[in-house]
């Protein structure tokens, strides 16, 4: 049960940190996130778009390379906001092992998440959603999702070495 919570709430920690990173996105130093892309973040109205950019940053590069949008290449707040994911996914999960696939499998939970958000966002044929386009969005979408697995993971063993039960 714990491994289910932590992948959910991982995606959710990892998400939600950066969107709340880029809205504020103007006093964050550029190393850490380029101001492009918070420009185009806070420029756009639509939540999908919004969380569009967000996917953007989390799966890197493809996807923005790609639809021209967001980033355009790994970013400091990616390993960021995996990391930190990583760690709330071993914190509920509550053992090593445990942490390391609530981790994993919140990225790969985020990465098929995009898949569809990329895919409702171009197309509202759900006929479509095993055609070209589709699948090529997929592979880009977990493609990226090697460096985040890998931060995740490493944030997964600490959240989960914290709260496992010592004998």
């Amino acid at each position: 049960m714990g491994q289910v919570v932590g992948t959910i709430v991982g995606v959710i920690t990892s998400f939600a940190l950066v969107f709340v990173i880029l809205t504020l996105g103007h006093v964050i130093p550029e190393d850490i996130i380029s101001h492009t892309v918070v420009t185009e973040f806070l420029n756009r109205t639509d939540l999908e778009l919004k969380l569009a950019i967000v996917s953007t940053v989390l799966y890197p590069p493809l996807l923005g390379m790609t639809f021209g949008i967001g980033a355009q290449s790994s970013t400091v707040l990616m390993a960021l906001a995996w990391g930190v994911g990583g760690l709330i996914a071993g914190l509920a999960s509550r053992n090593i092992i445990s942490g390391i696939f609530a981790a994993l499998f919140a990225v790969l939970l985020g990465a098929v998440l995009s898949w569809l958000l990329f895919f409702f966002i171009n197309t509202a044929d759900f006929s479509q959603i095993f055609g070209g386009l589709s699948l090529l969005i997929l592979q880009y979408s977990l493609e990226g999702a090697l460096y985040p697995a890998i931060a995740a993971m490493v944030g997964g063993i600490l959240g989960g070495g914290i709260t496992r039960k010592r004998e």
